[in-house]
């Protein structure tokens, strides 16, 4: 039986100009705060170079269980409350299947 493979997650969202800074804020707490997490491997947090306002989120969780932890944690509710109305839709959160892996063992 093969052991669990790592959940590698983009979240894609666009900050709203006027609230770009309080954005910044609520996503470094939060990324601080899943960095903290059992389970979490790496939690960044990026402004697109060619559209500010975009952030993306790269994230590198141990398990499906670790990622669900996450996604139901107090700080990500809590992060994702202080960001209604200030951005533009929803953000899009995209869960990756390897089709070519570099593994470090």
């Amino acid at each position: 039986m093969n052991p669990p493979r790592a959940i590698h997650v983009i979240i894609i969202a666009e900050a709203l100009p006027a609230h770009i800074e309080e954005v910044h804020a609520v996503m470094a707490e939060v990324a601080n705060l899943s960095r903290m997490e059992e389970g979490c491997l790496r939690y960044d947090v990026y402004a697109d170079r060619d559209h500010p306002t975009r952030m993306n989120t790269i994230e590198l969780w141990q398990d499906q269980a670790a990622l669900d932890r996450h996604l139901a944690s107090p700080h990500v509710r809590s992060g994702v409350m202080q960001l209604i109305g200030r951005m533009a839709g929803l953000p899009q959160l995209r869960v990756l299947t390897p089709v070519v892996e570099e593994l470090n063992d």
